[in-house]
């Protein structure tokens, strides 16, 4: 499935003060949504949708610099500002989620597993800062000023923990898929999202990720794979980025196209609000892609 199938072509974002907002300051006779309000409208419902238990979003990349941890953090915050439910990312990766999200918790991952008496939600919450979205992060301690390096077991630990109070976790993934970590996170997924940008070298490194999970019996989790193309500066890909997007698009569940946003390419905290239209589109689509994957209550699966 690609991104087109889910736009509505030519459908553009209404002006503040269009006909249809004066209009309605003349007769005050409201119409209602255009169709693109409509068509978010629907999107949003999509992302809404409800999910048994906890569904663990693995986002990974084997090539550095293509955004993934920007990725992580805006579809995070879109999940967090559209459902009703709780959603939190955790950082496994080197600890720059939290640089993205605002700021760093006092508390971090190590606190967290080593707090025996943690259950109720609150607990969990003293570990976590949210954003403004309602987005919760839970990072490692400071990379700088610790030797602590998450395990197999650690992850193991800290989502037997989250999915007893959380809708949706996204994991931030280190750049490699031969950890004992990754070992645990991806049994755990139900989805994956590969990011890549539309650099030639990034988008084989993606190819390559594909090819690593076929060859490891992961075959089902490609079945529930989003490619992310995240477009880390300006200009139009040449034919050969095309080409070989084309043929990786064929092997996932879905393609989806991220713009370049300077708000994003800012490398500071990620807000929403400050996101371009089109950026912010883009995300919500994401988001209901993945949510349209979510188990059916009664469908036995987990």
């Amino acid at each position: 499935m690609s991104l087109d199938s889910l736009e509505v072509q030519d459908a553009e974002v209404p002006a503040k003060f269009g006909w249809r907002n004066l209009l309605y300051r003349v007769t005050r006779i409201k119409l209602g949504p255009n169709k693109y309000q409509a068509y978010e409208l629907r999107l949003r419902d999509r992302v809404r949708a409800s999910v048994g238990s906890a569904y663990p979003i693995a986002v990974v990349s084997l090539k550095g610099g293509v955004g993934k941890t920007a990725v992580v953090e805006a579809l995070g915050s879109t999940f967090a500002e559209v459902r009703d439910d709780r959603v939190i990312a955790v950082d496994i990766d080197a600890g720059d989620l939290a640089d993205r999200h605002g700021r760093r918790s006092p508390l971090s991952m190590v606190d967290l597993l080593g707090d025996r008496s943690v259950t109720r939600y609150l607990d969990v919450r003293a570990h976590t800062y949210m954003n403004s979205s309602g987005l919760e992060v839970l990072s490692p301690p400071d990379y700088a000023h610790s030797e602590w390096r998450i395990e197999r077991e650690d992850f193991v630990k800290v989502i037997s923990v989250l999915r007893k109070h959380y809708s949706v976790v996204l994991v931030d993934c280190g750049k490699s898929l031969k950890s004992g970590v990754m070992e645990a996170v991806l049994p755990e997924s139900r989805a994956l999202v590969v990011v890549t940008s539309a650099s030639i070298d990034a988008i084989r490194k993606a190819g390559t990720t594909l090819e690593w999970l076929r060859n490891k019996g992961y075959q089902k989790l490609l079945e529930s794979t989003v490619l992310t193309i995240n477009h880390t500066g300006l200009g139009k890909p040449n034919a050969l980025v095309n080409k070989e997007l084309a043929q990786l698009s064929g092997q996932v569940a879905a393609t989806v196209v991220l713009p370049f946003d300077r708000h994003v390419h800012e490398g500071k905290e990620i807000t929403l609000a400050r996101l371009s239209k089109q950026s912010r589109r883009r995300y919500l689509q994401m988001a209901a892609v993945l949510a349209s994957m979510f188990p059916r209550r009664g469908s036995g699966k987990l």
